[in-house]
């Protein structure tokens, strides 16, 4: 292959192609050394001349956005673009690696390995399950994709295509870096269509991959949790091995089901229930929620918490009182003072010769229960003089739909505890503020729902008794708690009238 294109971008070989044109490694022969790079060849779908127009408008416009994309470590930085011909052309920096799709690949059988019958059998019945990668690994693939979402987003830019074909382990550092934005090849899709929507022509066309593409981007509305949708399905491929196509989805709900497919933490696979919600309102509304949610997990590891017992014995010393008393500075009045203190050492030393003095033990009996506190109203915590862990245990009676405020302080030393129950599928809305303060929900069973949080919005994922814990990081705090219980839904009511 020996074509040059813009007399300057020597082509090597075709890399990919499509229905969107091709793309090609090729060399920059106005660079010194002849740098390589990649060529994306970007064919429009009609030869219409409004929509020729409109594609050479988006195209500079989607240029200008790559521009300010590539300034992140990431993502390629454009190099150049150019038409010819009626052809738009990218001109991107070359990531020498390897896309993630191909790491997630189900493993080759060892040279020595025989292969039955049977197995070729199972084969062909079964759909090949890729490999399955580690809860460390995929933590790391989820963190690097956040890492790029997050600078995407705040240049108001949503990728719409994220994939692991579109993950590249670049080779120097093994970081991932994301490839093909989608917007720019809206005009390339042969369902393209030009319309006038507000005096302003526009390609109407849904980008994205089945699997990896939310319903409401279906629709041709993706929004920003678009993307964390999508991030949270490769995190999900990785784990299971299965491609997202063919995981089963609750009839009910349209919730993706896999969790019983992969070996994952219940820290972990929260984080990742919620990035891909059905409905984009219940999934992390910013990549920084995401990031939040992550990094609880990881300094709070799946697991019950330690807490000292509530009830614990204190040795008291006794008090030595001591009384100065006024001498003459005189010979004899100072002798006799002497006389006096070896007599009553002597009686001492024959006291504790003949029995040894009991240590003083106070238990801390358990503090009585607090009263439960009225929904809409606030009460505040007046606790105790702080003992080591020190638990204070508060029932909260929650009334649906209704909000219930809580203050008070805390001393070091102290766990203050609001317990509360709620039915599955309950909606709980948490706000905590405070200083010098951090904020656990606990699921039934005391294990950790959501940890280090200020914050909480989500469906509780079974029915009991729920816990708030705060603990405090300074001697002394004050905090806030309002707390919000949504109604449970039809079906659940209607179960529990049946029972």
């Amino acid at each position: 292959m020996s074509k040059v294109l813009d007399n300057r971008y020597k082509l090597l070989k075709v890399l990919g192609k499509g229905g969107f044109g091709r793309t090609y490694l090729a060399r920059d022969q106005r660079r010194p050394g002849s740098p390589l790079c990649v060529v994306k060849q970007l064919k429009p779908a009609s030869n219409d001349p409004e929509f020729i127009r409109e594609a050479r408008r988006l195209f500079a416009a989607e240029a200008e956005t790559l521009e300010r994309l590539g300034k992140h470590d990431q993502i390629p930085q454009l190099l150049a673009y150019f038409e010819e011909d009626n052809e738009f052309f990218l001109v991107q920096e070359y990531i020498e690696g390897t896309p993630l799709n191909k790491d997630l690949e189900a493993p080759l059988p060892e040279p020595d390995t025989e292969i039955t019958a049977a197995d070729i059998t199972k084969a062909s019945q079964e759909k090949p399950r890729g490999r399955q990668l580690s809860e460390p690994e995929v933590i790391k693939i989820l963190k690097d994709i956040l890492n790029v979402l997050e600078f995407v987003h705040a240049e108001n830019v949503i990728h719409r295509d994220i994939k692991p074909e579109n993950l590249i382990r670049r080779h120097s550092d093994n970081k991932l870096v994301l490839i093909d934005f989608g917007a720019v090849r809206a005009m390339t899709d042969e369902n393209a269509k030009l319309e006038i929507v507000d005096g302003q022509s526009r390609f109407t066309v849904t980008i994205g991959t089945p699997g990896y593409m939310p319903s409401e981007q279906c629709a041709g509305r993706p929004n920003y949790t678009s993307d964390i949708y999508a991030a949270g399905m490769v995190a999900i491929r990785a784990l299971t091995g299965i491609d997202p196509q063919d995981l089963p989805t609750d009839p009910d709900t349209g919730e993706i089901i896999w969790r019983d497919k992969a070996k994952v933490s219940n820290g972990l696979a929260m984080v990742l229930r919620r990035m891909v919600r059905y409905r984009f309102t219940d999934r992390y509304q910013s990549v920084k929620e995401v990031q939040q949610a992550l990094n609880a997990f990881l300094v709070a590891p799946d697991s019950k918490p330690v807490i000292s017992p509530r009830t614990r014995a204190t040795t008291v010393k006794p008090k030595t009182q001591i009384t100065k008393v006024q001498v003459q500075s005189s010979a004899g009045a100072g002798l006799l003072i002497i006389g006096l203190l070896c007599v009553i050492s002597a009686i001492g030393f024959l006291i504790l010769g003949r029995s040894t003095p009991q240590k003083e033990v106070l238990v801390i009996k358990d503090e009585k229960p607090q009263p439960s506190v009225e929904p809409g109203k606030k009460t505040p915590v007046n606790p105790a003089v702080p003992t080591e862990a020190q638990i204070i245990n508060n029932s909260v009676n929650l009334v649906d739909d209704q909000e219930t405020q809580l203050q008070g302080n805390i001393l070091k030393g102290q766990i203050i505890r609001y317990k509360f129950t709620a039915k599955p599928d309950q909606r709980l809305r948490l706000k905590a503020q405070g200083d010098g303060i951090t904020v656990n929900l606990l699921a039934p069973g005391e294990n950790p729902l959501s940890t280090n949080i200020t914050s909480y919005d989500d469906l509780l994922p079974k029915g009991g008794e729920y816990i708030v814990e705060i603990r405090p990081t300074l001697n002394q705090s004050s905090y806030s708690l309002a707390l919000f219980l949504a109604a449970p839904p039809v079906e659940v009511q209607r179960v529990i009238q049946v029972r």
